[in-house]
This record gives structure tokens, C-alpha cells and sequence, in this order.
């Protein structure tokens, strides 16, 4: 009942993300520097000594790890012996959006409603305002400032670790595939199916013995007339969308029936996941993809452009662990974070970036790593117009 008028009263308690740190603590789980709160006999009233309000034992004004710093109310029930119930420390709030005093009234104000003698303990302490990178790192911090919880991936950036392991992996076939994509882009141009764009899909199950499971070129305007039908043609048929769609119709029929066999005669004309080129469908008879997967898995992604917002979000629900790209699209392009200088391009505009980085977000619920693809011969590769989704 405590917990939900104090929520209720501070309507601005979620403002800070702070779901790293736990609420409600027993005493035997406080850091040593904090178990002495159970020692202390007696407390200054905030409420008539807000310049005297006491701190936890340690050194308040030492800086938090990572240079990130906020002050937080511990709210602690004084009559615990007294109802017969553990005590229990419970994290309220930054400081930032409630007074001491105000916190005090509130807490106050529900002396009637629960029918006790209720005289909370407030006191101030530094915590972590982000969450931890690792396991230990939150080990250390429950040690030393609260407890805290380490859900498994950090929501501001892989590890350094896990970065420079993979870029060694993908480094050995990345020009190879990028190649392959590139040749796939250039074929469906020739063809006036689509926008010179190729996406490549790696299947890494097999170790060092990654295999090329589905090829796709960009496929717009596929059945459509691009002179006849100005605009971005069929969306669906972007390469990254064909690609997608090329793996879950493997995994959806045995590749014995043949490509005739599959093609559904209530599929329409727009559905482009089946291949409309050579070299798609030489790649795609010749190659094999586990039928009991998952949507794509732990595959890998190359793709001579930047994906758009809808094909970097596909990418995300399709459950890629990494992807690589090509040329940036700094008006489309859905992945990457930062901005950058664009003196050396041909770009009328200011337009740096999205700065999405639909990649690694905190607010998603899956994420992979990704990573921009650059060689000597870039600038043969580039699409002219930024304006183009890819």
C-alpha cells in the first residue's frame, strides 16, 4: 500500500530509467557502507532540518562509475520491530523530482490511512544512473553503491570484446560477399527490375565453413513500369525484404519439389522473394538452410547500401546478429548512430545522418552488431541520390 501512494504521488518517478537498480531491499543485501543504517538509532527529521539531513556513511560526493552521477532517496520503515516485519530499504526516486521536504509530507500524510505511528528515514545516496556493461561490473556496484541488476546486454554499445572477436570473423569473407551483393545489385539494374542494390546472407553454423544460403538484388520494379509509375516502386521487393523472404521460403519447402513446385497460386505478382535472376537462382538451388530455424537466426547480412528505417527493422525482427553495409544513405538510412562531415560528397544539403542506429538501442528488444564496409573503390559502388530507400 506504502509503494503505490508514493507512486502515485510522484508522478514523475519514471522519468529516470533506473530499472538496473533494485526497489526494495532487505538489510543483509545493502553494501557495507550502507548496513549501518540498521545501527543508527536515531534520525534528524527532514522536515525541520532539511540543511542537517543526514547521509549514509561513505564518501557522498565521490563520483559514480562511468562519470555518471545522481543522487537518490532511500525511504526506510523506522516501526519494522514494532509491526514484527523485516525492515526494508526502498529506493525512491532521483532527487530531481522531489524535494526532501515534499518527500517527507507525502510520507507523512499516510499516517492516518495506515492506522500506525509512521516516521520514515530519509536519506540521500549516489547511484548509478545507467546500467551495467557486464556481470561484474554489477557486482561491484551492488558492493558499493546498490544493489544492482546486469540484464544481460549492455543497451549503449557490445563490448569491446565481442566487437573485435567478430570483426575478425567477418573480416575474412566480408569482400568476398560484398562482392557477390554487388554483382547481384548490378544484375537486376541490367534487368530494370530494380535499383543496382544486392543483399548477401551468410549462414556462419558450420565455423570457419560460413555458407552462402540466399543472394537478392533490389526488385522495385519488378512487373511495375518505373517511366509509367514514378514513386519508390514495391516496397516489399527491396533486396534486404527478398532476402528475408528467400531464407523463410527455404525453411518453409524442400528444395526437391523445385522452385516451380513452390510458387503458390494465390501468390501475387508483387511478392518477389522468389529468384528473378541467374545468379539468385544458382545460389539458391545450390545452397541448404536448416528447416527447423528460427527466422534468420544468427545469420549474417551484407548489403552494398545502408538498409532504410522499414528494411533495418525487418533486419531486427528477423534476428541477425550482424550486418554489414556498404554505402551510407544519410537521408534514408535506418542504422546508423552519428552523424557526419559531408564536405567530400555531393549533397546539397546539411543532412548528416538519421542517427537511428536501429542496431544497438535500448529501447529495442533484440539487437546485433553492424558495421559500415569501406574500400578503395567505394565511390564506383555509390548511388547517386541520397534519397533512395534501400
Amino acid at each position: 500500500m506504502v509503494l503505490k501512494l508514493v507512486e502515485a504521488a510522484i508522478q514523475d518517478a519514471a522519468a529516470a530509467n533506473l530499472q538496473h537498480l533494485r526497489k526494495l531491499v532487505k538489510p543483509e543485501h545493502l553494501p557495507p557502507c550502507l548496513r549501518r543504517l540498521g545501527e543508527i538509532s536515531e534520525f534528524h527529521n527532514p522536515a525541520t532540518e532539511p540543511a542537517g539531513l543526514p547521509r549514509f556513511p561513505g564518501n557522498y560526493n565521490s563520483s559514480v562509475p562511468n562519470g555518471y552521477q545522481t543522487a537518490t532517496f532511500i525511504a526506510v520503515n523506522g516501526h519494522a520491530e514494532a509491526s514484527q516485519q523485516p525492515a526494508l530499504h526502498y529506493l525512491v526516486c532521483p532527487t530531481s523530482v522531489v524535494a526532501v521536504e515534499d518527500l517527507h509530507t507525502i510520507f507523512s500524510s499516510m499516517e492516518p490511512s495506515l492506522g500506525v505511528d509512521f516516521e520514515p528515514h530519509l536519506r540521500i545516496i549516489p547511484v548509478p544512473l545507467y546500467p551495467p556493461s557486464s556481470a561484474k561490473q554489477a557486482k561491484d556496484w551492488s558492493q558499493e553503491y546498490w544493489p544492482t541488476v546486469y540484464k544481460g546486454g549492455n543497451p549503449f554499445g557490445p563490448h569491446p570484446a565481442l566487437v573485435s572477436r567478430a570483426l575478425e570473423d567477418v573480416h575474412s569473407r566480408t569482400g568476398r560477399c560484398m562482392s557477390l551483393a554487388r554483382r547481384a545489385g548490378e544484375e537486376v539494374s541490367l534487368a530494370a527490375k530494380g535499383e543496382p542494390i544486392g543483399a548477401v546472407i551468410v549462414d556462419r553454423s558450420g565455423g570457419e565453413d560460413a555458407s552462402i544460403i540466399a543472394v537478392a538484388g533490389d526488385a522495385r520494379w519488378h512487373h511495375m513500369d518505373k517511366a509509367e509509375e514514378p514513386g519508390s516502386g514495391n516496397v516489399t521487393a527491396h533486396a534486404v525484404m527478398r532476402a528475408i523472404g528467400m531464407v523463410a521460403r527455404k525453411r518453409r519447402a524442400p528444395l526437391h519439389k523445385g522452385l516451380a513446385a513452390e510458387l503458390d497460386s494465390e501468390e501475387s505478382d508483387l511478392d518477389a522473394d522468389r529468384p528473378l535472376t541467374p545468379l539468385e537462382s544458382d545460389v539458391y538451388t545450390a545452397s541448404t538452410v536448416a528447416r527447423d530455424g528460427y527466422l534468420c537466426l544468427d545469420l549474417e547480412l551484407y548489403i552494398t547500401h545502408e538498409p532504410c528505417v522499414m528494411c533495418s527493422m525487418a533486419i531486427l525482427h528477423s534476428r541477425f546478429s550482424r550486418v554489414i553495409f556498404g554505402q551510407r544513405m544519410l537521408r534514408t538510412g535506418g542504422l546508423t548512430a552519428v552523424s557526419q562531415n559531408n564536405s567530400g560528397f555531393d549533397i546539397e544539403n546539411d543532412d548528416q545522418g538519421l542517427g537511428y542506429g536501429l542496431f544497438w538501442r535500448q529501447e529495442l528488444n533484440w539487437r546485433h552488431l553492424a558495421w559500415q564496409w569501406l574500400t578503395d573503390d567505394d565511390l564506383q559502388t555509390r548511388i547517386s541520390s541520397q534519397d533512395v530507400h534501400i
